[in-house]
Parts: C-alpha cells; sequence; structure tokens
C-alpha cells in the first residue's frame, strides 16, 4: 500500500548505512553488497564488500538533515533554509530523494 504525500511527510526517515564525509563536505554511503543476514558470511569473503554512493552537495546537504529526530516535513524547512532558491522545489525533490534512500535500503522510514 502507498502512502499520500501527507502520510510520508509525518514519517521520520532515520540513516540505516555507515557514511563518510569528504573533505569538500559532500557524502559518500557505505551499503553492504548484502542486505540479508543469510548471506553475511559471504559478505566477510568480498574484497568490496560495500556499495560506495557518492552525493552530490544537495544530496549531502539532506542526508546530514536526516537525523533520526526530524519529520519529512522539518527536512523539506532545513533544506529549505540551507539550500534557499537552488533547491526548489524543495518538497518534490526531497520526498523524491528520501524516497530513493528507502527503496536502496540507505535510510528507512519510521
Amino acid at each position: 500500500m502507498a502512502m499520500s504525500s501527507t502520510e510520508l511527510m509525518a514519517k521520520v526517515p532515520v540513516q540505516a548505512v555507515a557514511f563518510e564525509s569528504l573533505e569538500d563536505g559532500r557524502v559518500v554511503l557505505l551499503r553492504p553488497k548484502f542486505i540479508s543476514p543469510r548471506l553475511a558470511w559471504l559478505q566477510r569473503l568480498l574484497s568490496r564488500p560495500v556499495f560506495r554512493v557518492r552525493l552530490d552537495a544537495k544530496g549531502s546537504f539532506i542526508w546530514g538533515a536526516i537525523d533520526g529526530q526530524r519529520t519529512v516535513q522539518q527536512v523539506c524547512a532545513a533544506v529549505r533554509e540551507g539550500l534557499g532558491a537552488e533547491a526548489e522545489p524543495v518538497e518534490e525533490r526531497t520526498l523524491a530523494f528520501i524516497h530513493h534512500l528507502v527503496y536502496g535500503h540507505f535510510a528507512r522510514l519510521e
């Protein structure tokens, strides 16, 4: 069942993977190649056990705003305040980005 945008705005996004911060302020997300606990043993055998996903400046800003306490609506407000006009349309872009994070198992909604 799909959520309406109103229901989604009330959810709290939580970071679900480790990440690295680069010197220029951008973020690299580190997601294990296998999500299933049944394949954890295989993960340890890989020379590169994680996917490294580099975010651009806007994605890195949104990732930083996802602190596990703010709702999606509050994250949108922080993006509007921090990035200004270059982030418009804020709600549409932020919702799409958070949707991709959740779908890719980089974040979850509570």
